[in-house]
């Protein structure tokens, strides 16, 4: 949700009982369907959308195209439900950048504790870790919706992938944000072009040994100033290493 256009304001517009969170998730589902609608109309025979935000409490099932498939559940498992190529494709909606991204909107990985979060060296944030793990079962993300800085560094993991950059920052905090009109427009003709051309994107795979470490910021959390590394053969087994001692 932090990526959809229009939806700048970590107090108002994020959570549950927000003054403006119902706005947020009428945004979040317009930008929803507009993708869901190309991806079908590209040929797709079936969808799942996951619910990624906030313990996976963002959306209902009567409120997105009926054609399309709900997952829901908290915890996500380590595999984000993905099995050796499941699903030809991924596809990101209203998604934010890595914590410390130049440019980013309400930018994070994981939580606004974390200051930053690395794959065997590498930072990456949520875009990177659904990545690397789709690569491992040979599923590639081919599209991104979200901030400009968010479609920068899936562009920096898959240069071909479509991108919608539905909003950029404007000064220190405030952003610039397409209408919902043209946004969804521009999201659907984007899902079609990437269902598409689906078979021409490679999924990004990350050789193992894993080590995946989180560098937490030095100030306002129980955490501050810890670093936590978990290792494994893959980057599977680095994630359930991580998940399990949640």
């Amino acid at each position: 949700m932090e990526g959809v256009g229009g939806v700048n304001n970590a107090d108002e517009q994020l959570l549950p009982g927000q003054r403006r969170f119902e706005e947020s998730k009428r945004f979040l589902v317009g930008e929803l369907n507009a993708a869901v609608t190309g991806a079908f109309g590209a040929g797709a025979s079936e969808i799942v959308i996951w619910d990624g935000h906030d313990g996976s409490r963002a959306l209902s099932i009567d409120n997105f195209d009926p054609r399309a498939k709900l997952l829901q559940g908290r915890p996500t498992p380590p595999n984000y439900y993905l099995a050796e190529k499941l699903y030809d494709g991924i596809l990101f909606v209203g998604q934010h950048a890595m914590a410390n991204a130049k440019d980013g909107v309400l930018a994070h990985s994981q939580s606004f504790s974390v200051q930053q979060l690395t794959l065997n060296g590498r930072p990456v944030g949520e875009i990177g870790q659904t990545a690397a793990i789709a690569g491992h079962f040979g599923i590639p993300v081919v599209m991104l919706t979200g901030d400009q800085a968010a479609c920068d560094e899936l562009r920096a993991i898959q240069p071909q992938a479509e991108v919608v950059a539905v909003k950029r920052l404007a000064g220190r905090a405030s952003t610039l944000s397409l209408s919902h009109a043209e946004a969804k427009k521009q999201i659907e003709a984007a899902a079609r072009r990437a269902v598409i051309r689906v078979k021409e994107f490679q999924p990004w795979k990350i050789d193992g040994p894993v080590e995946l470490k989180f560098e937490f910021r030095p100030e306002g959390t129980a955490t501050a100033g810890r670093t936590a590394t978990y290792r494994g053969r893959t980057v599977l087994e680095a994630y359930e290493q991580w998940l399990g001692g949640r």
